[in-house]
């Protein structure tokens, strides 16, 4: 989580981007970390909108402006969508305990006779002891009960059943059923990443042929100028 979040922060604030433009480069700056970037560049009383050029503070390229300024470069729209899902993904709770250790801590042998576990779906009273508790009901059953509730076919044959376990610690441990999923989250996200970069890398390498293409364009319009002149001489 450490690694995806440092990819995701911005150079310059050291925080995760905002607003992020997408250089010519191919790096990427928050827009108010370029814009102070071109406030610094200013001479007193000079405006913002005089300078027209500044250096990538990653890999110093120079980027040059045109009359829109900031507002001319790219929005880099990808890596903010990906901030927002790593955003998500970082609120949804701190890491949790892998299933093994869960299950240990849980374990009915090691529970003392003060926390024994009675059955949550008992008519009887008092309720009988809990054999088993499902993590997909949120309730633990006796042997009858859990009989009665969950016959072998579909699709109680999908619920996942425990040892029992206080009913304090179900919702806990139903956090914890998110663990597979928050790590395929990041690992998407990784990925999204990597391919963010090679798309940006790529877009860099397009512009650079466009622009010489471009002026390779301008030369040769001059040169058939000059032909035109030499030739309309003879």
């Amino acid at each position: 989580m450490e690694t995806l979040e440092s990819e995701l922060t911005c150079p310059i604030c050291l925080e995760l981007f905002e607003d992020p433009l997408l250089l010519p480069c191919a790096h990427s700056l928050c827009f108010n970390c370029a814009h102070r970037i071109l406030v610094s560049h200013c001479a007193t009383n000079e405006p913002v909108e005089s300078i027209s050029a500044f250096q990538c503070p990653t890999c110093r390229h120079v980027i040059t402006l045109s009359q829109r300024g900031l507002d001319g470069l790219k929005r880099n729209v990808t890596l903010q969508n990906i901030i927002d899902r790593f955003q998500k993904a970082s609120v949804s709770g701190p890491n949790s305990p892998s299933e093994t250790r869960r299950e240990r801590a849980f374990d009915a042998n090691t529970m003392s006779s003060a926390e024994k576990v009675l059955c949550q779906f008992c008519d009887q009273d008092p309720a009988q002891d809990a054999v088993k508790t499902c993590v997909t009901c949120e309730v633990s059953y006796c042997d009858e009960c859990l009989k009665a509730t969950h016959p072998n076919k579909k699709p109680f044959t999908g619920h996942r059943l425990i040892e029992p376990i206080p009913d304090s610690h179900i919702r806990g441990l139903m956090c914890l059923e998110h663990e597979d999923e928050k790590q395929n989250l990041e690992s998407n996200l990784t990925n999204l990443i990597k391919r963010n970069t090679e798309l940006e890398t790529l877009l860099a390498k397009l512009i650079q042929t466009c622009q010489h293409v471009e002026q390779d364009s301008i030369v040769d319009q001059r040169v058939c100028g000059w032909a035109h002149v030499y030739i309309s001489f003879w």
